[in-house]
């Protein structure tokens, strides 16, 4: 069972990454996560789509949670420039502040992840968000599986 999952992606492709990451977290047994995690990565990725520029990336990886609870981080990656995370959260709680003008999305992201943010690096940005499951950690059974 792989721990890390990627695909790269062609502009309008959005279908395909949820449906990657539906698989991968059935094969993880964290179905639980499937509605929320389709969501974040549809978001990110059109936010990645409409204001980065390609290639585009998906990750998802397997984490331990410090519960002792399972999740999974979601990573979209484009070669731009990024936005400016703090900025959009700082718009959201300004009294003059409105959704109308963007950031829906990632108040979306906000809403349904347990953290998220994003990362600049020589090679563009990533925006990554992390869930974790409700269900406790499956324990192995008697063969160990």
């Amino acid at each position: 069972m792989s721990t890390r999952a990627v695909v790269s992606l062609a502009p309008g492709c959005a279908a395909g990454a949820r449906e990657a990451v539906r698989r991968h977290l059935t094969w993880w047994r964290l179905e639980d996560l499937g509605d929320d995690a389709t969501l974040i990565v549809s978001e990110l990725l059109s936010n990645a789509v409409r204001h980065g520029r390609p290639p585009w990336r998906v990750r998802m990886w397997l984490k331990g949670g410090e519960s002792g609870r399972r999740g999974v981080r979601l990573e979209v990656h484009d070669a731009g420039a990024g936005v400016d995370i703090e900025r959009i959260r700082a718009r959201w709680r300004h009294p003059s502040g409105s959704l109308l003008g963007g950031g829906r999305g990632l108040f979306i992201v906000d809403t349904l992840a347990c953290a998220w943010g994003n990362e600049r690096s020589g090679h563009g940005h990533t925006v990554w968000a992390e869930l974790e499951s409700a269900r406790p950690t499956p324990q192995p059974g008697p063969d160990g599986v």
